[in-house]
């Protein structure tokens, strides 16, 4: 897999465009292709610019990129490595809102082939993955 990483044959993909993902998608971008996801169009039209919305990010990080930005879920179908990058909030009462999470991991589960990997970026409870996630790819 390295390999077709490397030679641009497979692509990466990042769920969550935040102060997380986003410079995750880039560095990656910098050395492979990347298909950068985020669920809101209007931050989408932003990155595409080279603005980062959360101004974490000069405009210059978005050279030298090969990145696809997209809020159009289908285009994740080209990936076979997966970054999950969503927000984890927490609750009024202090418990982890699993919503971004959980609805980004079906997502990635309905364009999931044999052989993808996932990786969970976002900040979850441990045993998190395997009880709430896994299920749903």
């Amino acid at each position: 897999m390295y390999k077709n990483l490397i030679e641009k044959q497979e692509k990466i993909a990042v769920i969550g465009l935040g102060y997380v993902g986003l410079p995750i998608a880039i560095e990656f971008a910098k050395k492979l292709a990347v298909v950068g996801f985020d669920i809101n169009a209007d931050r989408v039209e932003l990155i595409k610019k080279g603005i980062d919305p959360s101004r974490e990010l000069k405009p210059e990080a978005f050279e030298n990129c090969d990145i696809t930005y997209t809020a159009n879920p289908e285009e994740l179908r080209e990936a076979k490595f997966f970054i999950v990058a969503v927000p984890t909030p927490i609750t009024d009462h202090n418990l982890p809102d699993l919503g971004p999470l959980l609805s980004a991991t079906r997502m990635v589960g309905k364009v999931l082939k044999k052989g993808d990997y996932v990786v969970y970026e976002s900040t979850v409870y441990p045993g998190c993955t395997e009880e709430e996630c896994v299920p749903l790819l």
